[in-house]
């Protein structure tokens, strides 16, 4: 994400090329629509720049293992399997490191995006990549680029008001998100990516879900208007692949392959639109779009209607296909991932242990409060232990809203209640029952003795710092203990998620015996989650799919990813049907 100053750098300066070129640009109206042409005059530019079918297969010739595709409007030859950069940044040797495993092991296909880390990750490409051409690793036209724009977000609260004065058309999605697919946003989105790329030429660049900005807060946008806004956006890109700065563009969608939603957009008009003023489709090139064991619509006919990936194939667009590993099912987000299958049973039996200590010693901690406590509707906020403890299996249903439940709801609440309880007590609004009796007791005594009164208020003063001070302890030993028993519910939640993913990896093994595994007799070595190998390896064999985008943060999920991708030539069309029957897939929900 660019800050607003290298925001309008950009804009002011975005008619400007890399050092290899000059651009000199005018816009001007067609007169038949309302879509912005531009036209370029290019001085120069190298072939070297970008990836060339030539030396695509030459490279992905000497990795024979690998499965291949190629681009059908550019001839560029890809690795079946592909670096999805979603979360790696330059602070993480381990990133470099998968990133270089998974090059020399043959991928040559990098997908990142200019939201990913606000930037961090096409600067991460970038820098990586830079080094790898200096040692000869690999060459620039070896490796296709591929990067996207559209997301306009910001890490605070609020987006800054000059970042959005500088843009022509957007949608407002939340108060720190929005969306444009207008001309001089991408241009200004394209021009930062390249720099931070350190690149010349991007080989794909996408225009990134442009189906959010049917959710504009404000209103203003239907199909129709989209429809032609993502022809205006092409025809823009076309002028860009005229001058070199992109090879070739498509579009990013966790829509386009749903026809049943809301906010699906059709290929077939968004192809019509494009046709009903006269343009080409020679540069819209590449499809992406979700496909995983659970999500298998981008792949599957529902008749009379043909899958995406197959009208896509009709047209000569490639398709690549992201989320291999995460899945959404029944509305719920499902990680298919069975790392530590192993020691499962060990870790269960460990963590149920820890787990009823920490119940115990909350439960027991709530009982002393409502004794020290006079104010009993304070006390009576502290039932967290038997809140949890009796939501545990619901809990436990699905991990990825625990853990956003006890992050963002559950914690937040304790934390608001026991500042609360502090200032109520630095107040002196509460005292604990023992100290009431205490303070009776004493003031008797002290009227006995003949004490003034401002001798018995100190004399209180002093007593109930003694209560103020129990609390505050209890406070902070509270505080302490919830945090540590929402961490093990959220371990024990991920847990049982893990069993159930055992069960679904031990299904599918017995399905299909061509599946990679971790024992005979499709054994690799050292494989960390073979469930994740069997959902890569059968995203990868499918026919109409291109190119899979798998996220490898480290060498060893570059290496389950690999022999995913070695392996899935050996799953036939029965065995993609015979898998796609499974009934733990049939269910709407990973139960």
């Amino acid at each position: 994400m660019m800050n607003s100053s290298s925001f309008r750098q950009c804009h002011k300066h975005m008619a400007t090329a890399s050092h290899h070129r000059i651009l000199q640009g005018a816009f001007s109206r067609c007169s038949n629509n309302r879509f912005l042409r531009f036209t370029y005059t290019l001085r120069s530019f190298t072939s070297s720049s970008s990836a060339t079918p030539d030396a695509t297969t030459a490279f992905l010739a000497k990795h024979p293992a690998l499965p291949t595709a190629t681009i059908p409007k550019r001839g560029l030859t890809l690795s079946k399997l592909g670096f999805g950069a979603y979360r790696v940044n330059d602070t993480q040797p381990a990133h470099r490191a998968a990133l270089v495993k998974a090059i020399h092991a043959g991928v040559n296909v990098i997908d990142t995006s200019s939201h990913f880390g606000y930037g961090a990750s096409e600067t991460f490409v970038g820098s990586t990549l830079q080094e790898l051409f200096k040692e000869g690793t690999i060459k620039r036209e070896e490796v296709v680029i591929v990067s996207k724009a559209g997301f306009i977000l910001s890490p605070t609260t609020t987006l800054q008001p000059e970042i959005l004065s500088g843009i022509p058309s957007y949608a407002k999605i939340s108060e720190t998100s929005y969306h444009s697919i207008h001309p001089s946003f991408l241009k200004a989105q394209l021009t930062a990516s390249l720099q931070r790329l350190q690149l010349e030429k991007i080989d794909i660049f996408m225009i990134n879900n442009p189906e959010r900005m049917l959710g504009n807060k404000t209103g203003g946008y239907n199909k129709t208007r989209l429809y032609k806004e993502i022809a205006e956006a092409f025809a823009y890109l076309d002028q860009e692949v005229q001058q070199g700065r992109i090879g070739g563009y498509g579009m990013c969608s966790n829509a386009l392959h749903l026809p049943t939603t809301e906010d699906h957009l059709s290929l077939k008009a968004i192809i019509k639109t494009r046709m009903d003023f006269g343009w080409s489709l020679d540069n819209f090139v590449a499809l992406q779009a979700p496909l995983n064991l659970f999500e298998r619509e981008l792949v599957t006919d529902v008749f009379p209607s043909k899958s995406l990936a197959r009208e896509a194939k009709e047209f000569n667009i490639f398709v690549f296909t992201n989320r291999p590993l995460n899945a959404i099912a029944g509305g719920q987000i499902v990680t298919l991932e069975n790392k530590g299958l192993h020691n499962r049973q060990e870790t269960s039996a460990r963590l149920l242990d820890t787990l009823d200590q920490s119940f115990t010693t909350l439960a027991e901690m709530e009982l002393d409060i409502k004794e020290i406590l006079d104010d009993e509707s304070m006390a009576l906020k502290f039932v967290w232990s038997e809140i949890l403890s009796e939501n545990l299996s619901r809990l436990c249903s699905n991990y990825f809203a625990a853990k956003h439940f006890l992050e963002r709801e559950v914690l937040p609440a304790i934390n608001r209640d026991l500042k609360a309880l502090q200032e109520s007590v630095v107040k002196g609004k509460n005292s604990s029952s023992s100290s009431s009796s205490n303070n009776c007791n004493h003031s008797r005594k002290l009227h006995d003795n003949n004490q003034s009164g401002d001798d018995v208020d100190d004399k209180d003063s002093d007593n109930d710092l003694v209560d103020k001070d129990a609390v505050l302890s209890w406070i902070d030993r509270y505080r302490s203990e919830a945090k540590s028993l929402t961490k093990k519910i959220a371990a024990f939640c991920q847990l049982d998620s893990d069993k159930r993913n055992d069960e679904l990896n031990l299904v599918l093994g017995l399905i299909c015996r061509e599946f990679v595994s971790d024992v005979s007799p499709n054994k690799v070595e050292n494989i960390g989650s073979p469930l994740s190998t069997k959902s890569i390896q059968y995203c990868i064999a499918n026919p109409n799919v291109g190119c899979t985008l798998v996220g490898m943060r480290t060498p060893e999920y570059v290496h389950d990813a690999v022999a995913s991708a070695e392996a899935s030539e050996r799953l036939t069309k029965k065995d993609l049907e015979l898998i796609a029957q499974c009934p733990l897939l049939l269910a709407t929900t990973h139960e």
